[in-house]
């Protein structure tokens, strides 16, 4: 079964769009409008983003490489950023359990305070206004083609299952910065390999769209 088959849209997670975007996956959609009859904008507002809002919590794993990535960064000069993370991650897990409690107790107290934080926080006029309030999921046609992916988002469906199981304490937007850094850090030669994948579905879902829009 090929990786578009496997994947739907509606499993995208905010992060990951985000990520998605700093990969270049833009060009690609700009492209992409040319090919359908009537193009309809799937962008959506920019987020307002409001500096006063409390920040979320984070998990004990983060919690432990947020304190020791330093460290690490200087013990192993030249490994590059997704490297630190791998390093963290197999420390992490070898600590004895008298300390994964620490910082599972750190992950607890960072959650309460998060809880508490929200309770007495109130969305300011303007994130409603960028938001636009909550819009009607669309009905997909079902005989439509799956829209193409970027390398950025081929790579996170064949690395999701790994980089969970090397961090089972990470959270789902955690897992997803993870998968970001280790692309970012993929060797040249490493990133042509779903470059050219995204291009051959690219030309697939391009193919795929004449036909359905000849056929309907």
């Amino acid at each position: 079964m090929s990786h578009y088959e496997e994947y739907d849209d509606d499993e995208v997670t905010e992060e990951e769009e985000e990520e998605e975007e700093g990969s270049g996956s833009g060009e690609e959609e700009s492209e992409d409008e040319e090919v359908e009859a009537a193009p309809v904008k799937r962008g959506r507002a920019k987020k307002f983003k409001d500096p006063n809002k409390p920040k979320r919590n984070m998990s004990a794993f983060f919690l432990y490489s947020q304190a020791y990535r330093s460290q690490v960064t200087q013990d192993n000069p030249e490994a590059k950023f997704g490297q630190i993370a791998k390093i963290l991650s197999v420390q992490y897990k070898a600590l004895p359990e008298k300390e994964t409690k620490k910082w599972q107790q750190k992950a607890e107290k960072d959650k309460i305070r998060y809880q508490e934080e929200m309770k007495h926080y109130v969305e300011p006029p303007e994130a409603r206004e960028a938001g636009g309030g909550k819009r009607k999921k669309q009905k997909k046609d079902p005989n439509m083609p799956k829209r193409n992916m970027s390398a950025f988002f081929l790579y996170s469906i064949e690395h999701r299952p790994r980089v969970k199981e090397e961090n089972p304490d990470a959270k789902f937007g955690d897992i997803a910065k993870l998968i970001s850094q280790e692309f970012k850090a993929l060797t040249e030669k490493e990133r042509k390999k779903y470059d050219k994948l995204a291009a051959q579905d690219k030309e697939r879902y391009q193919s795929a769209m004449v036909t359905y829009k000849a056929t309907n």
